[in-house]
């Protein structure tokens, strides 16, 4: 089965969106990017960090999923066409590698980890990968229609009033709390980091889960459905040749593009607008509306200027996707945690944005060049070999084909 390489070229463009939006965790942490103000950052850097937050947190992350279920499709229909026998257990095998990476990622570099998600999702999602296209045609349907429902009713919902049932967090709690996790993700050594990563207690998170009182099951089940339900969507693009087809088509595309600055515009809202639940909700929809430009317009970019330098660079970062993003964890903790730079909490957001983007461009040329010399990247090949149970070294350099 010929490989889709606009599909490639957009999952490496989901890897800046992914890199920039880890940007704010690696910098201030999984609950302080969302308390700024235990942080004193000059005007520049709020501005850059807002622009951050606006246009790539939850922007991409979407898209990676999406595509990750795209891709599932197309391994399922390439065992398929070749009549390979236990297609969903090498489905099965593949999500369990991924569990695997996704537990030694978190535990032993960053806790900012997607994959132990997207392979749980993968399992819940595999007994439906062989449906027909109509079925992944309604869902996507109804996932759509489910966002402007929700979207519409925040607008006529009554705010409900905030009852003080007095919070077993104070602020005292979460003030010593930032400085702590500031003190030694800024000074830290490795293990340092390790133990407070395993054993520092979040007052936020105690707060959030006081907050829903009960429906923590639910909350999890939605947050291991989401990414099957992308899934879903992805399986519908590939089933439809989404990416195969014109991106001058106006309802399936072009329309998107045009949408890129209003989905930025009312993303922004929740620094604007007075009514959060609003806010929070136009965030939320016009962030996968976002998503779906910016894949529209990667496609466009492709069709049109397939030969350039910037669709190669994306393509092979797409190719590596994995690898690429093991790197990019590297490389933030390196910068931001005590035993590299030590830059985390400082007030120098604007620079961090510029270094971030640096080494993407920096991972691009790497991975133009690694292609060149080898077919797959190094975790690619190991997902691969898990997959398939193969430990043949064929196929690794391009030399041994």
């Amino acid at each position: 089965m010929k490989r889709i390489e606009s599909a490639d070229a957009v999952r490496g463009f989901s890897l800046l969106g992914i890199f920039m939006a880890n940007l704010l965790i690696f910098q201030f942490g999984l609950s302080g990017k969302d308390h700024m103000e235990y942080y004193d950052l000059n005007g520049i850097n709020e501005f850059v960090f807002k622009t951050v937050k606006v246009i790539f947190e939850g922007s991409f992350l979407p898209i990676f999923a999406v595509l990750f279920g795209f891709s599932m499709d197309k391994l399922f229909q390439s065992m398929k066409n070749k009549e390979m026998k236990w297609k969903r257990f090498k489905l099965l095998s593949r999500a369990a590698g991924i569990i695997i990476l996704g537990l030694l990622h978190s535990y032993f570099i960053w806790e900012g980890d997607i994959l132990l998600a997207y392979g749980i999702a993968m399992i819940i999602f595999i007994p439906f990968i062989s449906l027909p296209k109509w079925f992944f045609r309604i869902v996507t349907i109804l996932l759509a229609a489910g966002l402007i429902l929700i979207t519409a009713a925040s607008f006529f919902l009554p705010a409900e009033p905030v009852e003080n049932t007095g919070s077993a967090v104070s602020a005292e709690d979460e003030q010593e709390y930032m400085s702590a996790l500031t003190e030694v993700y800024s000074s830290g050594n490795y293990g340092e980091i390790l133990d407070a990563r395993q054993n520092l207690e979040d007052p936020f998170f105690t707060e959030e889960m006081e907050a829903i009182d009960g429906a923590g099951v639910l909350i999890l089940l939605i947050g291991m459905l989401m990414p099957a339900m992308f899934y879903a969507v992805g399986v519908y693009l590939s089933k439809a040749g989404w990416f195969s087809k014109s991106a001058n088509h106006f309802w399936s595309s072009k329309i998107f593009i045009y949408l890129i600055p209003v989905s930025i515009i009312l993303k922004s809202s929740i620094y604007w607008m007075n009514n959060e639940e609003i806010a929070y909700s136009l965030n939320f929809m016009f962030a996968l509306i976002l998503s779906f430009g910016l894949m529209s317009l990667i496609k466009y970019i492709y069709q049109f200027h397939e030969n350039s330098s910037l669709i190669t660079g994306l393509k092979s970062m797409g190719k590596l996707s994995l690898t690429i993003y093991i790197m990019q964890s590297l490389i933030g903790t390196t910068i931001f945690y005590g035993y590299g730079f030590g830059m985390f909490g400082s007030d120098m957001f604007a620079l961090s944005a510029v270094i971030f983007i640096v080494f993407y461009i920096l991972q691009m040329i790497l991975a133009v060049w690694y292609l060149k010399h080898f077919t797959y990247g190094p975790l690619e090949y190991l997902l691969r070999t898990v997959t398939y149970m193969n430990f043949r070294k064929k196929k690794w350099n391009r030399e041994l084909k």
